[in-house]
């Protein structure tokens, strides 16, 4: 197949390290070019749209038509009139040169498979033109994201920016939603038809980073203190930093040996700092700041408990509890209705409610206590990791789902 990956939310993917949205296109990327695919990637950075077949040389593409001659001095009478008028604005401009970029790269491509964005339409406007089948790949409720960072539209721009996201995912042939959270949003907050809306969870290179041999839960048991946590991930409100540090806090208090290592950067930190210094946990809680997968998969293959306290988000599953069962980790992770799917209670992970800083206090005492149950956990969490949670399970059911729309 000749496979068109479109990315116009400008997310850093040509160089380390790469967030969840960037490992996310990579991963991908890379299993469909070793099955033998053709898979160009097209997307926009730093104001350009950059094109790569290998993601190893990016180029960024010249001479796209809306940035030439009197269409682009048009462009920039109507940009200086909205902005002089306060007019809402509806990314017509960047979708329209996105398209563009699109038609003139992607002839004789069989589908376009876009990570959804907000307020971008590029990559549907080009499919429908070329009569290509574009599938949106739905990682995350935008206008909720939006709403957390305090940054949503209000008003006129609200009505226009959330009527062309229900427009854009209604026009899909099919969304790919990555968990049962974000299956549910599609339906419930931009109101897409059922049957077009499938699950296909993330996966983990950790797999194939790590051997068993390499994990503390495989090895044989010892009973060291203190109790090594991980967290991984950003320090946004919603990924429950607070709730884990008053919860470590109050765990602590009950005398059980923790220590906390924090991997991620971004927004959020230097609250995160502040209330470490404010509970006194300094000696207890490490910062080390954004990894690649290769430098933070040792990291985790010392641990022993993996936490994804998700406090107020729709979704449960992250991409960290994959990495966490790839490594062997006891998994503690917020969850309700079902949700994480890919974790079951006292099976393969120990889930709480979310935003509870008592259940999340108790899960840490008990498993902190309990080592023989720890290692359990962890190898169970691993088995199954290796059962189901490899790119390759991945891309499996997306060559699938390609298969049946391009038939």
């Amino acid at each position: 197949m000749k496979i068109a990956y479109l990315l116009e939310g400008s997310e850093e993917i040509r160089r380390p390290p790469y967030n969840g949205p960037a490992n996310h296109v990579r991963q991908i990327i890379k299993e469909l070019l070793a099955r033998g695919h053709s898979v160009r990637l097209l997307a926009r950075l730093d104001g350009q749209i950059w094109r790569s077949d290998d993601l190893d040389e990016f180029t960024p593409l010249a001479d796209v038509p809306l940035d030439i001659g009197w269409r682009r001095l048009s462009e920039k009478g109507v940009r200086r009139t909205q902005s002089l008028l306060k007019l809402p604005y509806w990314g017509y401009f960047e979708s329209l040169r996105f398209a563009q970029a699109c038609q003139r790269e992607l002839v004789g491509y069989d589908i376009f498979l876009e990570r959804f964005s907000w307020m971008m339409y590029g990559g549907l406007l080009a499919a429908r033109r070329m009569h290509i089948p574009w599938v949106a790949e739905y990682n995350g409720n935008p206008l909720a994201d939006l709403e957390a960072k305090h940054a949503a539209p209000q008003g006129l721009q609200r009505t226009i920016s959330v009527g062309l996201t229900r427009w854009s995912l209604n026009q899909a042939d099919h969304v790919i939603a990555t968990g049962d959270g974000w299956r549910s949003s599609c339906l419930e907050d931009w109101r897409v038809n059922p049957p077009k809306v499938s699950v296909i969870e993330n996966g983990t290179e950790l797999v194939a980073q790590l051997d068993r041999g390499m994990l503390k839960a495989f090895q044989p048991l010892q009973l060291i203190q203190p109790v090594q946590i991980v967290y991984l991930g950003g320090f946004y409100p919603w990924h429950g930093i607070q709730v884990l540090l008053k919860s470590l806090h109050k765990a602590l208090a009950q005398g059980v040996k923790l220590r906390l290592l924090l991997i991620g950067s971004g927004n959020g930190v230097e609250e995160a700092l502040q209330m470490v210094d404010d509970l006194g946990l300094k000696e207890m809680v490490e910062f080390t700041g954004s990894l690649t997968a290769e430098q933070y998969a040792p990291y985790l293959a010392k641990s022993d408990i993996g936490v994804s306290p998700y406090c107020g988000w729709k979704e449960y599953s992250g991409l960290k509890l994959f990495d966490y069962k790839a490594a062997g980790l006891a998994c503690i992770a917020s969850g309700e209705n079902g949700q994480p799917a890919t974790l079951e209670h006292g099976e393969t992970g120990w889930i709480v409610p979310p935003c509870d800083e008592d259940q999340l206090t108790q899960a840490l005492v008990l498993l902190a206590s309990q080592a023989e149950l720890r290692r359990r956990l962890g190898q169970a969490a691993r088995k199954d990791a290796e059962a189901s949670h490899a790119w390759e399970h991945t891309v499996n059911k997306l060559e699938t789902l390609f298969d049946h729309l391009i038939g």
